[in-house]
């Protein structure tokens, strides 16, 4: 999961819960605010009963205005307003009830109504105003320093792609982040990293290269030299030696290469197509070594690159078989080479490395698998092995 994702749920949860506690606390100080208020009401409507009830104007204007109550001449809220408590009496009745959010006191003796508004309320409302504007604040800049820290990360996005466009072989992938920070000096790191890996990669391309080129040509004229010789033993000998070192120089080269991007040229042709590429390029002294099965597929690559690997397997399988023969089945986007002989000793990662092969089988360089594997990887492929029934099995996966 990403920094960025992490970030986000933190601040989602952090917001939910604090909406929760707003929405209880705003709950309950409004169940607080109408229980005080009815109480206060009742109250009061005990003190002003008497004068009421006696007619006694002044004295009611006194009490009304000791008890912080405001008379209201509004009809309309007592037709409108939602009756919140009710307690009747024998001449009249006592109601509280609540209109646009706000409690009133309503007595009625006999023809007498009285409509009473305790102006405390005002006092209370705008603290819970100044509480949720607060809240509301809170929220708000929670928000600013959640986008505040996203446009700081975000440099890491566009480094982590420099990066992994470098990791697959784009050598002149480079950070441009140059802020004065933690996060610049990563971006400098890398570029400094980069460059260096860059040169020491270029450096070891130019020796291979070279090496290559200049052996070809002593392999060449000592194979000349040879056919000279008359045929014995040691001619042989010394011209398998030329053989492999000839190989050998072959495959070295093309295992560089494959390391280069946009090596490929892609192309549509059939599984049949491909294998018949593939056995062209061996040597095969008996063709009833070679079993071919196929359902006929369609693919989408670089012949030349994946007749090569399709090859390089083929010739693993009839070097290291018990017996023959080895088959070619081709089938559901699959490609398998079957030889029989004994399991690997280790997990296939092992063998897909440069110079690295059974330890009990020493009859070629080690490179052939990695070849295979660079070329698979390059289209989006996948290479597969299995061992079943004393039958080591060879699989390219035509799907990404």
């Amino acid at each position: 999961m990403s920094i960025q994702k992490k970030i986000t749920i933190l601040f989602l949860s952090s917001l939910v819960t604090m909406s929760l506690i707003a929405l209880w606390v705003e709950r309950t100080n409004l169940q607080k605010a109408r229980t005080i208020e009815q109480n206060s009401y009742l109250t009061s409507a005990k003190e002003l009963f008497t004068p009421l009830v006696n007619k006694q104007e002044s004295e009611l204007n006194k009490r009304i205005e000791e008890l912080g109550l405001q008379i209201i001449t509004d009809g309309k809220i007592i037709k409108n307003a939602e009756i919140v408590f009710m307690q009747p009496h024998t001449f009249g009745v006592l109601k509280i009830i609540k209109y646009s959010q706000r409690y009133y006191l309503y007595i009625k003796y006999l023809d007498q109504e009285l409509l009473l508004y305790d102006t405390a309320q005002d006092e209370s409302r705008n603290e819970r105003y100044i509480t949720n504007s607060l809240v509301v604040l809170d929220v708000v800049l929670m928000v600013v320093i959640y986008l505040v820290i996203l446009k700081i990360l975000s440099p890491l996005k566009y480094i982590s792609q420099k990066m992994r466009q470098f990791s697959k072989g784009n050598l002149f992938a480079r950070s441009a982040v140059k802020t004065k920070d933690e996060i610049g000096d990563v971006s400098r790191s890398f570029n400094e990293m980069a460059s260096r890996l860059e040169e020491m990669i270029n450096a070891r391309e130019e020796l291979l290269r070279d090496v290559g080129h200049e052996l070809r040509t002593p392999i060449a004229k000592g194979k000349f030299a040879l056919e000279g010789v008359a045929e014995s033993k040691e001619k042989e000998i010394i011209k398998r030696a030329f053989n492999d070192l000839d190989t050998l120089t072959s495959e070295i080269l093309q295992m560089q290469l494959l390391n280069k991007e946009d090596l490929l040229e892609y192309g549509r042709f059939k599984a049949q197509t491909l294998i018949a590429e593939a056995l062209s390029k061996l040597y095969i002294e008996d063709e009833d070594d070679i079993k071919v099965e196929i359902e006929d597929f369609e693919i989408e690559g670089d012949l030349h690159y994946l007749s090569t690997a399709l090859k390089n397997l083929i010739d693993n399988a009839l070097k290291y078989s018990t017996s023959k023969p080895v088959i070619i089945k081709a089938q559901k986007r699959k490609i398998s080479i079957c030889s029989s002989g004994e399991e690997l000793d280790r997990e296939l990662e092992h063998y897909l490395q440069a110079f690295t092969q059974q330890e009990r089988l020493q009859k070629g360089f080690g490179i052939g698998l990695n070849i295979v594997s660079k070329i698979v990887q390059k289209h989006g492929f996948k290479l597969d092995y299995a061992y079943l029934e004393g039958k080591n099995i060879f699989t390219i996966v035509f799907v990404a």
